[in-house]
């Protein structure tokens, strides 16, 4: 038993987070370029994932649930203490989100795939250089900023020049190993 015990201790628990990038045609769909890498997850990401896997009266797991992928113009080095995007983009006065009505769960790797969507309408005229997965918080509203809502993960990448002729898809993987 005690071999069983000192296994169980020494086991690790680890979360890992993949965003790509698919840029392409508004025209035909025909796909520009593919950009890929491993993310930052953030201590408070961390700490979503501890109080969701163990309840208590005093937290809403609801409020932890990732919600909206948000978008910036920085490219500033991302940090496991990052709280917020460095420069989140703005476009006709409004902050660029999209909220997140669904997640596909990957069965057999335990992972979970956010995917948001810039079409042809969307965040036209800035230059895109940061991304962030945000929980749900208090106010349930991704189009807004509260103080209960938390930075889950955040990545920079490569310029992605957004126009009404470029399509932008964010495909962001979170994955759970032992």
């Amino acid at each position: 038993m005690t071999n069983h015990v000192t296994k169980e201790y020494h086991s690790k628990f680890a979360v890992r987070g993949d965003l790509r990038i698919i840029r392409r045609s508004a025209k035909d769909g025909h796909i520009l370029g593919v950009w890929e890498k491993k993310n930052v997850i953030t201590y408070n990401g961390t700490d979503a994932l501890v109080s969701l896997m163990a309840p208590n009266a005093g937290i809403v797991q609801e409020e932890l649930q990732i919600k909206s992928m948000r978008f910036g113009e920085s490219n500033l080095t991302p940090q496991r203490t990052d709280l917020d995007l460095a420069q989140e983009a703005i476009v006709g006065g409004s902050p660029v989100r999209i909220e997140l009505l669904d997640a596909q769960r990957i069965i057999g790797t335990s992972t979970v795939e956010f995917v948001a969507t810039l079409d042809s309408a969307t965040g036209n005229g800035v230059t895109y250089r940061e991304a962030g997965l945000f929980t749900r918080g208090t106010h349930d509203d991704p189009l807004s900023t509260g103080t209960t809502d938390y930075l889950f993960a955040r990545q920079v990448f490569p310029d992605q020049v957004k126009t009404a002729s470029v399509v932008l898809e964010f495909r962001w993987r979170v994955t759970f190993t032992v």
